[in-house]
């Protein structure tokens, strides 16, 4: 049997679960996010800490329906913790940690709608991410070279879902 209590701090959620059958607690957030063809638009940030606010290793992050028009991938960061997901670590609000940000770069000429939806699994919650973007046409006057750790979307392929890669690992 589970049990759930939800706390007014900024989404605070506590699970405990008393039996190995439980599975993780689902929640989902939809983002509306605007921004260039070619641009690199950084849509999340998550982090995991300790009791003692030390970071540790980021959660693992899943596409669960890639972007039809663009990529992603995730970039280390460090993240100023806003938002506690799990457990009561609301003592760490306000504290930056290393942490992962999900990126998104939409094709070169491409201007449109996009959507994204990924999965992020900590170990008693999973969230579900939407994310649908506006892509407007990128500013033909100022040509961006792509940074060297992502690679052209041109030349990619469209992403299947599983999880997110680092953005090093579209390097081709």
């Amino acid at each position: 049997m589970c049990s759930l209590s939800q706390r007014s701090l900024t989404w605070l959620i506590g699970v405990t679960c008393v039996s190995a059958s439980c599975p993780p607690v689902q929640a989902e957030t939809q983002l509306s996010i605007t921004t260039k063809a070619a641009e690199i638009r950084s849509l999340q940030s998550y982090a995991r800490t300790n009791a003692a606010c030390t970071g540790i290793e980021p959660p693992p992050i899943y596409i669960e329906e890639p972007p039809a028009h663009g990529i992603v991938c995730l970039r280390r960061t460090h993240v100023l913790l806003t938002k506690v997901e799990e457990n009561n670590l609301s003592h760490c609000l306000g504290r930056k940690v290393p942490g992962v940000s999900v990126v998104y770069l939409a094709r070169r000429n491409y201007a449109g709608g996009d959507t994204v939806r990924y999965s992020v699994r900590f170990p008693t919650i999973t969230l579900s991410v939407v994310v649908n973007l506006t892509v407007s046409s990128a500013d033909s006057h100022s040509p961006q070279s792509m940074p060297p750790d992502i690679s052209d979307p041109e030349a990619e392929t469209i992403q299947l879902p599983g999880p997110i890669p680092s953005c090093t690992a579209l390097v081709s």
